[in-house]
This record gives C-alpha cells, structure tokens and sequence, in this order.
C-alpha cells in the first residue's frame, strides 16, 4: 500500500489546502472564491453558510461586506445585517439565520401582501 502512494508520481498540491485552519489568501483570491460560492447556490442561506465554513479566519464584516458585492438578494440589507446573519448561521443554523432575517428592516414581509386593509 505504501507503495502505491509512492508510485503515485510527483506530489501535487492539496487543491483543498486553502480551507486548513491558518491558511492566508491573498484578498483578491478570496473575492473569487467568495464571488464563485455566492453564484453556485442560489439559496441565500446556503450561500452564506459556504462562505462562512470556508472563509472562517476572516472577519465577519468583511465576509459581510463580500457577500454583499455578489448577493443581489441583499441589496436591501446593512453589512451590519449581513454581518448578523453570518452571527446567526454560526450560531443558530438555518433557524437563527431565519430568525434574524425576519427582523431587519429589508425583509421582505409575508403574509400582509394581499391585504390591503393591513397597515405594515
């Protein structure tokens, strides 16, 4: 079996190697990463959560900030509301991510849409 590796030929760069604990990318790498995640899924959240799980040495708001640039479902949020839901998805998964989305001021509302006697 050890053989086996060693026949392996040259050793190639761990293509996974930059989601290790410590690894530092350059910004402008991270970005396209970011960007790359942000456009495979279009669910928000699973979105969010990718970049988080990958992208976990970097500050949230800069993560936010990121996010923002390439989530048009988020145009109606702060980075600090995306800086929240980053919170949320860590600490509460899908249903704290839910939670806090439903409180920021650019939620979309449900529920009132067809009433047009219902003050918002």
């Amino acid at each position: 079996m050890a053989e086996d590796a060693q026949d392996a030929g040259p050793e190639k760069p761990d293509e996974l190697g930059w989601l290790l604990p410590g690894q530092r990318v350059a910004p402008a790498e991270a970005l396209r990463r970011i960007q790359a995640l942000c456009s495979a899924r279009p669910d928000l959240f699973a979105a969010m959560f990718l970049v988080l799980a990958t992208h976990q040495d970097l500050p949230k708001d800069m993560l936010a900030a990121a996010i923002k640039q390439f989530r048009t479902d988020l145009d109606a949020y702060t980075r600090d509301d995306v800086s929240s839901l980053l919170t949320a998805i860590w600490n509460g998964g899908r249903s704290g991510f839910d939670a806090v989305l439903r409180t920021r001021a650019g939620a979309p509302k449900k529920g009132a849409a067809g009433l047009s006697w219902v003050r918002e």
